[in-house]
């Protein structure tokens, strides 16, 4: 969502919860008769399509607080700021301005001199600005082959929580997601950075919120020994989950959940042999057969791992030698995640793409050039949800996890249907209804039975569709996605986006080859101190008031806005990538207006759409909330309540008279 906000009286509206719908006769002006509650306890929702379900799936901690609903004597003047109102404003804007578009220090010290020449009271210069750490503030130690930096899991854990702390339930312990990884600093050098990064999994209002404790800089390899680059966070992380952390007078337990990682860094901090070795998989002790130079995991029933036997070394085939995370009170084999979006989106669906374009005749696509022009006439479909558009499958080996992810769940079973081998096309949509499943917290659980078929039946046709040689790790990988899901949750719940866009966000902000450790501390410091500043903020906001309109306008009671920002998504009315919505009855809607009412209540006029499924082999796409739309139910208008909107919908035509939804289910 890319949003500059210059006014900082902008007119924010609670959401009206007492009246679902209403149907409107063409000629009946519009009405207004709901009564708004004067004071509501929210529960926070995860910020996705399924705010309630996945709170209860993730088991998420309550988060609330009291707000005073004015609806119906809203004051729209403009607030009066004090010139110290103004400064603070002005500051926090520009500092998280700094930080989200990596604006050196020179620059923002020049900043500083012309703002201080016009009257503005801001420090003169960026160190002070943004509270950049002092220089004898960094400790680096030495963990061979290269340095370390330990920022401490009580100082990043105390700086975020510290601002909720009244709002958490410190009966629950805080389940903490804990992610290890390479990152490569530029492609000119081997020079690279190991952090370790920390985030919270079941604190609804920072299940996106993601922080380093760690970080290993090697200028040639990563640190030669799991154990003395993790110990210093698994003391810190031991003494924290005996005892708790007592954060304003408040005594919060916490434990490690999840543990994501890659296959290689799985590996590492394992201390196992790697995923191609005969006894790779993580999971199960199924022993690999080597196919024309490949290892290939052909078994789909071999005994799966266990805490006590991972513990007790019983797989000597397997362990290379002690794990570190042995010393932490966790089930290693069920708290080291197996994730999606390296397992499925970078490895399953990318192979299958290149097979598709670059293998053998029998498994080409029929037109690869015509499927290419679908996706890239996909963009203007697509909701602003989605950070990247649709490219070509020749520049596939350019594309990003989330565009993987957006081509297994949304275009791919539009853009390949009757361009793909029907068996072909069927196997993939066997991979792409399982994911669908797993994805959703609603049905994660319920149909965690059919996505774990799905998935067996997908490995099984894997062998005779390209091949058994390339039944690989992250194929064999499939038969155990649904265990973890069924620990964790949905799979966004445990996999590794969010902290790939951290990872992303550290190697932007390092620009000093010369002291890299020292230089990427000040920055996480600086971004952590305008994290824990900010401002929340305030939904539903209308955006882009529209001119009145006799013709449009029905009362001169209501107003009528371009589109409006709900905490999970965005709602227009003129834009048709963001006009589709299915609500809590199931109906498939468009919005056609966004009704303010002078009493400060917002409703929406809707269109209702008749539709089917998709397909119905080899589950009914119904459950997966992909449909086929085939027309407009004749009736008269309907007015709806913000808080019935359930699943934003990819829309796009396939026809002149015909569509095809897909609910959005990713949530990262």
């Amino acid at each position: 969502m890319r949003r500059i906000k210059d006014d900082v009286s902008k007119q924010i509206f609670l959401v009206n919860k007492n009246s679902n719908e209403e149907i409107i006769s063409p000629e009946q002006p519009l009405k207004d008769d709901d009564t708004p509650s004067q004071c509501e306890t929210v529960i926070i929702p995860v910020e996705n399509n399924y705010t309630s379900t996945a709170s209860t799936n993730a088991g998420l901690l309550q988060y609330t607080h009291e707000e005073v609903n004015s609806n119906k004597n809203t004051n729209y003047d403009n607030p009066i700021l004090t010139d110290h109102d103004k400064s603070h404003y002005l500051s926090e804007k520009l500092r998280n301005w700094v930080i989200k578009y990596h604006v050196s220090h020179n620059c923002v010290d020049e900043l500083l001199l012309i703002l201080i020449s016009i009257g503005l009271k801001v420090p003169k210069t960026a160190k002070t600005f943004l509270q950049t750490p002092k220089v004898n503030s960094h400790k680096v130690s030495i963990v061979h082959p290269g340095s370390y930096i330990h920022l401490g899991v009580e100082f990043m854990l105390t700086k975020i929580l510290a601002p909720h702390i009244f709002c958490l339930e410190n009966k629950i312990p805080i389940k903490l997601s804990v992610n290890i990884d390479g990152l490569p600093l530029t492609s000119s050098s081997k020079s690279s950075f190991w952090p370790i990064l920390i985030s919270f999994a079941n604190v609804p209002i920072l299940l996106k919120t993601v922080v380093p404790v760690g970080i290993y800089h090697g200028k040639f390899t990563k640190p030669s020994s799991s154990h003395e680059f993790l110990n210093p966070f698994i003391t810190e992380m031991k003494e924290i989950i005996n005892n708790g952390l007592c954060i304003n007078n408040i005594l919060l337990k916490f434990e490690i959940s999840q543990i994501v990682c890659d296959a290689p860094a799985k590996s590492f901090v394992l201390n196992v042999k790697n995923f191609n070795a005969y006894h790779g998989c993580n999971s199960c002790t199924v022993e690999g057969t080597f196919i024309k130079n490949r290892m290939a995991f052909l078994e789909l029933n071999a005994p799966l791992r266990s805490n006590e036997t991972f513990r007790n070394k019983l797989d000597e085939y397997y362990h290379k030698d002690v794990s570190p995370l042995e010393e932490l009170p966790i089930d290693i084999t069920s708290t080291v995640v197996l994730e999606y979006m390296h397992n499925i989106c970078l490895g399953v669906v990318k192979k299958l793409i290149v097979f598709w374009t670059k293998g053998k005749k029998p498994v080409r696509l029929i037109n690869p050039d015509e499927v290419s022009q679908e996706l890239v006439n996909m963009k203007s479909f697509l909701p602003s949800e989605f950070n990247r558009l649709p490219r070509t499958l020749e520049e596939v080996e350019y594309w990003k996890a989330t565009e993987f992810r957006t081509f297994l769940l949304y275009t791919g079973p539009i853009v390949l249907k009757g361009r793909l081998k029907t068996s072909l096309y069927k196997h993939f949509i066997l991979l792409s209804s399982a994911v669908r499943i797993l994805i959703s917290p609603e049905t994660c659980f319920t149909h965690n039975y059919l996505a774990k078929d799905l998935l067996k039946r997908f490995v099984c046709e894997y062998s005779s569709n390209y091949g058994e040689e390339y039944v690989g790790y992250n194929v064999h990988g499939l038969i155990h996605v649904c265990d973890f899901v069924l620990t964790h949750g949905a799979l966004d719940l445990f996999s590794a986006f969010k902290f790939e866009n951290y990872l992303q966000f550290i190697k932007k902000s390092s620009k000093n080859s010369k002291n890299p450790l020292e230089d990427i501390y000040n920055r996480i410091i600086e971004h952590v101190n305008a994290q824990t500043n900010i401002t929340p903020q305030n939904f539903p906001i209308l955006e882009n008031e529209l001119p009145f309109d006799h013709i449009e306008n029905n009362s001169i009671n209501e107003t009528l806005y371009e589109r409006i920002i709900l905490k999970q998504f965005i709602v227009s009315s003129k834009k048709v990538k963001d006009s589709y919505f299915i609500l809590d009855n199931d109906d498939l809607v468009k919005v056609n207006k966004i009704i303010h009412f002078l009493s400060g209540n917002i409703k929406l006029e809707v269109t209702k759409f008749i539709y089917s499924p998709f397909f119905v082999n080899p589950v009914s796409s119904d459950i997966l909330k992909i449909f086929s739309v085939n027309g407009i139910i004749p009736e008269a208008r309907l007015l709806i309540n913000l808080n019935v909107l359930k699943y934003k919908c990819f829309t796009v035509p396939i026809d002149e008279n015909k569509y095809i939804s897909i609910a959005l289910l990713h949530t990262d």
